[in-house]
């Protein structure tokens, strides 16, 4: 392959994620008003995020993020919680769950416990709007849907991208 070709590559990746997070810009709506409210007068719960692999991954930066600008947060490992770590998820507080199907079958018990417990919020960030987490949300963030970038789009790489730049939003927002 010619190295030139790599460079064209990287610049098709990074347009792609360009473009999703124009679209994302334009998406944001009352309900991320709502988001930075709930977080902010969380003061007797903890803010718990989760997620399953590359949006618990960055599910995991968002709460590291959130710590940094003095929102006491916390991850919790949706398969563990399945395995009696539910006990650290308890009244007053806010969980934020992000999943680009929102048909995630880890999540189901997380949402399941938020919904029999209505002192807790329960934030949805997903890209499917007819999903069990979007439908089960108390307050709702539905992400635009994206073409991934690489061939056959299936590589988390934009919804990714949202979702991280979607935190530092949210932090930030919080943080002011």
């Amino acid at each position: 392959m010619n190295k030139n070709k790599f460079r064209k590559i990287a610049q098709e990746v990074i347009l792609s994620e360009i473009k999703s997070l124009q679209k994302l810009k334009s998406s944001i709506d009352k309900s991320f008003n709502k988001v930075i409210e709930a977080i902010i007068s969380c003061k007797k719960g903890k803010v718990i995020l989760s997620g399953v692999g590359k949006s618990g991954i960055i599910a995991k930066k968002i709460s590291s993020t959130l710590s940094s600008v003095g929102t006491p947060s916390f991850f919790v490992d949706p398969s563990s919680c399945s395995h009696g770590d539910l006990g650290q998820i308890s009244s007053n507080d806010l969980l934020i769950l992000l999943s680009n199907s929102g048909e995630s079958s880890e999540l189901k018990n997380l949402i399941q416990f938020a919904n029999r417990n209505k002192n807790i919020t329960l934030i949805g960030i997903v890209s499917k709007k007819n999903s069990l987490l979007y439908k089960n949300s108390d307050i709702k963030i539905l992400l635009p849907e994206v073409k991934e970038a690489g061939p056959g789009g299936i590589v988390p790489t934009s919804s990714t991208i949202m979702q991280l730049a979607l935190g530092d939003a949210i932090a930030i927002s919080t943080m002011r």
